[in-house]
């Protein structure tokens, strides 16, 4: 297909690029031949870092760990991949070895290891031609590469028309992965009565990326779709005045108030709290008090600079924008489109979140009081397959605290005020210590950011408002 016949059919199918910030975060390999296009090979390879990040492509050889077999680690760089970007230039089949046989011929040839690969694993290959190059014929290629030759085609020109070239191909990038390859999981959602009996289970699907950390260690982020909620608990919720029976400055102040509306842009969110292996892999420590057979549980025992500066590091090595959730977006996350206390309904039970199970909410029952946290993903998620969000460990936000809602954005973003670093952060969601009430999706509370405490730890977000 031509240049301007995939501009084409990309309007055609009313594609936005900027509807998909943050990018669906794809998996790149970029396959090239040194001696056919090593120099443009690099340019792309540039321009698709500046748009994607450095952790999203491999693209060089070189990168293979001496003593490795390289026919496998290629295999298995090729299958964690969503795009294989095949550059083609004038003499990418026509190369020989030393023996003047055509190396595409030979199987233990890189190009056809990894352009084989992709192909018998079903994942899409973008043939780039380079410097006037044109696609082979099906003739031309092994049985196992002849499925190249009916895959079509984008363009790269070396000139001015480089960059041009290039934003075609990133777009028809980003529409494959948004459309046709962004994997779901699939889980159930359940409601409870009054009496925090479950009384309905619905299936949901839901769209995720898997970040690799390095040595077995990923953090998988959930899409939340864009919308606008009503952030902030109603008068008559239950538990709506523990502030003032605690904190004397607060005796009064309508702290879950006022309520209001607010527009949060798609964002992507830790489907858990950050566990002490994900931590250990991007900190390379581990303060957990917990941490006995603690692999999966949250991390705790870090302040709000704690969790700022493991988004800073995962954002250094991925070459993606982490950071921590805006109050606006944990509430959203958190509800996924409730507007009860919890997301489970108007109680909770012991047997649906990690809290203090000696207190009750409402005409909930009593239950197991673990007095620790417990492995992530064990009790019902939520609408948009979030787990955790209700009890285990309190989690960071971004924004500054703030008595109430007044003047506060409608935007996602976070609150913040100008020069005032030490200000008191946001915590959300109560922890395994605390009794239901402070579970409630609006329940929120204020502590210095340097605070530590095994109640408290965080999950990420990458793209959003705050981007």
């Amino acid at each position: 297909m031509s240049r301007i016949c995939l501009e084409t059919a990309l309007g055609n199918l009313g594609f936005n690029r900027s509807s998909l910030l943050p990018a669906a975060m794809p998996k790149i390999f970029l396959s090239y031949r040194r001696s056919d296009s090593e120099d443009i090979a690099g340019r792309i390879y540039d321009r698709l870092v500046a748009d994607f990040g450095k952790g999203s492509l491999f693209f060089d050889v070189d990168t293979i760990p001496f003593g490795i077999d390289f026919r496998e680690f290629l295999q298995g760089e090729v299958q964690q991949c969503q795009v294989l970007i095949a550059i083609i230039g004038p003499t990418w089949l026509s190369t020989t070895d030393d023996d003047g046989h055509r190396r595409i011929d030979n199987t233990a040839d890189w190009v056809r290891i990894e352009i084989e690969s992709a192909l018998a694993r079903d994942i899409p290959v973008i043939p780039l031609l380079v410097r006037g190059a044109r696609l082979p014929k099906a003739t031309e290629l092994p049985a196992s590469l002849q499925a190249l030759a009916y895959r079509n085609a984008a363009t790269a020109r070396a000139g001015r028309d480089f960059h041009r070239d290039m934003d075609v191909l990133i777009r028809g990038i980003e529409t494959l992965i948004e459309r046709f390859i962004t994997p779901t999981f699939k889980f159930e959602v359940v409601t409870v009565n009054a009496q925090g009996r479950v009384v309905n289970t619905t299936a949901k699907t839901a769209e995720y990326f898997r970040e690799d950390l390095a040595n077995g260690v990923t953090l998988d982020l959930v899409k939340i779709p864009g919308r606008t909620l009503t952030m902030g608990s109603p008068k008559d919720e239950k538990g709506r005045d523990w502030y003032g029976k605690f904190v004397d400055s607060l005796k009064g102040v309508d702290v879950e108030g006022p309520q209001h509306r607010v527009t949060v842009p798609e964002f992507w969110l830790g489907k858990y709290p950050v566990t002490q292996d994900q931590y250990q892999a991007i900190m390379g420590k581990n303060p957990s008090r917990f941490s006995e057979n603690g692999a999966n549980r949250p991390v705790e025992q870090v302040s709000w600079h704690d969790a700022v500066a493991f988004c800073e590091k995962l954002s250094q090595q991925t070459g993606r924008p982490y950071r921590l959730p805006s109050e606006a977006e944990w509430e959203y996350a958190c509800r996924a489109g409730t507007t009860t206390p919890f997301y489970f309904g108007e109680t909770i039970s012991p047997d649906l979140a990690n809290y203090n199970g000696n207190d009750t909410y409402a005409n909930g029952p009593k239950g197991t009081y673990r007095k620790q946290t417990t492995e992530v993903g064990q009790f019902p998620p939520n609408a948009f397959g979030l787990y955790d969000m209700h009890g285990n460990v309190w989690e960071w936000c971004a924004d500054h605290w703030h008595d109430n809602y007044s003047g506060a954005p409608v935007d996602g973003g976070a609150w913040l005020v100008p020069g005032e670093s030490e200000n008191r952060r946001i915590l959300r969601g109560g922890s395994w210590d605390f009794n239901p009430v402070f579970c409630r999706s609006a329940l929120r509370f204020g502590v210095a950011p340097d605070y530590v405490d095994f109640l408290v730890g965080f999950r990420v977000v990458c793209g959003g408002a705050g981007t």
